[in-house]
């Protein structure tokens, strides 16, 4: 719970700076008498007494019977919220503080608390919107803390860290769309004086792809967290079915903050059919280490060490345990839409199983990214990634030494609460074009898709 009564509005020592004549100053939105006026303070002074006191079931019932007739008043609606907030009903909370910021939009205080309600809602980029708007309006330093605990959480979390508290997400997801090269393969149907496989040459194909998952946090003392996210997947392309894909993965992390350093530990793995027979497993142990700069700037490093294995022994001159890193600059609160913005820099080394594979490599790319609020609930987010891919030269590929390169182009925008509350509307756009010394691994790819999500809050 927070209270607030300073001369910003922030979250203070008292709910009130004042009753009566704010309600006459904002307008009720039905006209009362100068006794019910008092009557109203004094109500409004005895819930904030409860609500200080930890006894917010106690506010909701002396507030609750008052809210047709009292809505509508700054401070009613502000002790309404947090009351209602506090006894588990978001819902109503989440109206209250809208309807406060809509007569006082720099109440900072209720913003604050809109900000927690649209978390504990389970809508994170929402509650990360009015954070992220919080901290450039110079709050307190104690409340500054509260904020940037919040925004370290839902970087990866659903519950902010310290809290000692745990909430499980669950979310289902349907997509369709339509993809030009299903298999990422060469446009040409010969290689040398080779006739390729059709199932080897690019083949384009609508998609229906299904999804369900979960993300699970919980926020240990002091300034902890362990996030564990799980999710499976099936896409299916009619006409290029030989590549139909199901996909099942999980992962867990634990994250610790001090002051502006954030470490993390965790391990995650996968595995995959195609076409109905298995086909890939991957695992690893990730490590990342990031420092706060300011309250715009991190710098942030990632590193992992893995598998990859194939299930088919046909496959398996491809197996590589790989070893990947990562450096990041990432700049928030950028203009009046609280963009954010990074660069990151990728290197890493695939280690081939077998003495005798050509598939051992040296990787190094960069990725741009950034994303921005359109709107209230709305987002776009932005990215273009380039990556190297030098392969051992020996024993080569077909008596050529292989280089491979990758651009990658995404626009993903999220519409939530779209066509109803609890659902998320993703239109994405991603487009991949490889180049290479070895003309069989050239290709172009151009995805288009739109992905409708219903998340349990």
């Amino acid at each position: 719970m927070a209270q607030c009564a300073n001369d910003g509005r922030w979250p203070g020592t008292h709910f009130l700076a004042v009753t009566a004549w704010l309600a006459l100053a904002t307008g009720l939105a039905v006209p009362v008498t100068a006794t019910a006026q008092d009557s109203l303070a004094g109500t409004l002074a005895n819930a904030e007494v409860l609500l200080a006191g930890g006894k917010a079931d106690d506010a909701w019932t002396l507030l609750a019977p008052l809210e047709p007739e009292a809505g509508g008043s700054a401070d009613y609606d502000y002790l309404y919220g947090i009351a209602a907030l506090d006894t588990g009903r978001t819902r109503a909370a989440i109206d209250a503080f809208e309807r406060v910021l809509a007569r006082e939009p720099d109440f900072a205080g209720a913003r604050m608390e809109l900000a927690r309600a649209r978390y504990e809602a389970g809508d994170y980029p929402a509650a990360e919107e009015q954070f992220h708007y919080l901290l450039t309006q110079s709050p307190p330093a104690a409340t500054r803390t509260v904020i940037e605990r919040y925004l370290v959480a839902l970087d990866q979390g659903p519950a902010p860290a310290g809290t000692g508290r745990s909430r499980f997400v669950p979310y289902a997801e349907i997509g369709a769309g339509w993809d030009s090269n299903a298999n990422a393969s060469t446009g040409s149907d010969t290689f040398g004086v080779f006739v390729l496989d059709p199932d080897n040459v690019e083949t384009s194909s609508p998609f229906v792809e299904l999804a369900g998952g979960f993300q699970h946090g919980f926020a240990a003392e002091p300034d902890g967290l362990i996030l564990t996210t799980g999710r499976a997947s099936y896409r299916l392309n009619p006409d290029a079915d030989f590549v139909d894909q199901a996909l099942v993965s999980l992962g867990t992390e634990g994250r610790k903050t001090w002051d502006a350093t954030r470490a993390s530990l965790g391990a995650s793995g996968y595995y995959s059919w195609l076409d109905g027979s298995q086909h890939e497993l991957g695992a690893g142990i990730d490590l990342g280490l990031a420092y706060r700069l300011d309250e715009n700037w991190e710098l942030g490093s990632a590193g992992r060490a893995g598998v990859v294995r194939y299930q088919q022994d046909e496959l398996e001159i491809l197996d590589v345990n790989r070893y990947l890193g990562s450096l990041a600059l990432t700049r928030t609160g950028i203009g009046a839409r609280n963009g954010r913005a990074g660069l990151v820099a990728l290197f890493g080394t695939d280690d081939a199983e077998d003495a005798s594979s050509a598939y051992s490599n040296d990787r190094l790319g960069a990725r741009l990214f950034g994303g921005w609020q359109l709107g209230t609930g709305n987002s776009l987010y932005l990215e273009a990634a380039y990556l190297e891919t030098d392969f051992d030269d020996s024993p080569g590929f077909f008596g050529e030494d292989r280089v491979d390169e990758q651009w990658t182009v995404a626009i993903i925008t999220d519409y939530r609460d779209w066509p109803a509350r609890g659902y998320s509307l993703l239109p994405t756009l991603r487009y991949t074009s490889t180049d290479s010394t070895v003309s069989l691994y050239e290709y172009d790819r151009f995805e288009i898709g739109v992905y409708l999500r219903r998340t349990k809050r």
